[in-house]
């Protein structure tokens, strides 16, 4: 099972490479072109992160919760929320 977890990103790459020889009739369809999408944007996101996948939500909902900056850590750029008002 650890081969599958290690070797995840390649295994993606292949069936993306798999895909190219399917007929072409498929080839031509908005599915098929939605899966190598997918297939593409889920191997280049694994190798280029070195993480998997499944983990980018919670990534991503780790960077929108994290504090925000206050006014002394950049005061160029810091607008006081009273001035909103």
């Amino acid at each position: 099972m650890s081969f599958l977890i290690e070797y995840r990103p390649y295994i993606l790459i292949a069936a993306l490479v798999a895909m190219i020889f399917l007929p072409s009739e498929w080839r031509k369809r908005k599915l098929f072109q939605f899966a190598a999408f997918l297939l593409a944007f889920s191997a280049g996101y694994e190798l280029i992160m070195h993480e998997p996948v499944t983990r980018m939500p919670g990534t991503i909902n780790r960077a929108l919760n994290e504090k925000a900056p206050d006014h002394t850590e950049n005061p160029k750029y810091y607008k006081s929320p009273d001035a909103n008002l």
